[in-house]
């Protein structure tokens, strides 16, 4: 029974740690299509490419069954109003002609050419190379699973801990450059980073765990 444990253990070691190192270059690989794309959005000149972004949206609903309360919509039922939505932004403009409710909004502008792509290109660099680095730790711990007799181990214990550790350092990398990303592009879309730090602290919860598990496997073995 022990020695089929041990082989699961060994095996699910050997199977991630060539799925690991398949994405690794799979993700250097595109390291590689992005430096070249650098090099030509540096070395091109910067108004050979321009994008201009604009849109706008009209929406007309019947005041019979819609309304606006301030910036809140709702519906009309039977007399009484059901709220659905606050819209509370200014980007907003709200008529109400002829018993029809009129909804127009414009998105802000947005100007993107050569510089825009080269800042861009840095930044999925600079994350890659975080997911890599991160990547790396994670297969020596997996190559520790490989070739340990129990996970309970001091060896596993350090590469666990080791990976812990890289993960700060990458996660702070991969968000920072996430968050210029988004500046960049005028994107407010969310880094994550509260997953990022959750997840971080299982890995330690989880290093601490193996930890005593390694020591109760000591004095198990001492005893016997």
């Amino acid at each position: 029974m022990e020695n089929k444990i041990k082989r699961k253990i060994n095996t699910f070691g050997k199977v991630t740690k060539i799925l690991t190192m398949i994405v690794i270059v799979f993700l250097l690989v595109a390291e590689g299509f992005l430096l070249v794309g650098g090099v030509i959005a540096a070395v091109v000149p910067k108004d050979s490419v321009k994008v201009d972004c604009e849109s706008s949206t009209e929406v007309f609903v019947d005041t019979n069954y819609f309304g606006m309360d301030g910036d809140a919509f709702y519906v009309n039922m039977g007399g009484s109003k059901l709220y659905i939505g606050d819209l509370g932004d200014d980007s907003y403009d709200v008529k109400n002609q002829n018993g029809i409710l009129e909804l127009n909004s414009s998105a802000q502008s947005k100007h993107y050419d050569l510089n825009t792509a080269l800042v861009w290109i840095i930044c999925q660099m600079a994350a890659f190379a975080a997911i890599i680095v991160a990547l790396y730790f994670f297969r020596s711990l997996m190559k520790q699973f490989m070739v340990c007799d129990t996970p309970f181990s001091d060896g596993v214990v350090n590469k666990m801990r080791a990976f812990a550790i890289a993960l700060i350092p990458c996660m702070a990398v991969y968000h920072a450059v996430g968050a210029v990303k988004n500046n960049v592009l005028g994107n407010d879309g969310s880094t994550g980073l509260i997953l990022s730090v959750v997840f971080v602290l299982v890995i330690f919860v989880l290093t601490m765990i193996f930890k005593y598990g390694a020591e109760l496997q000591k004095e198990h073995d001492e005893t016997v």
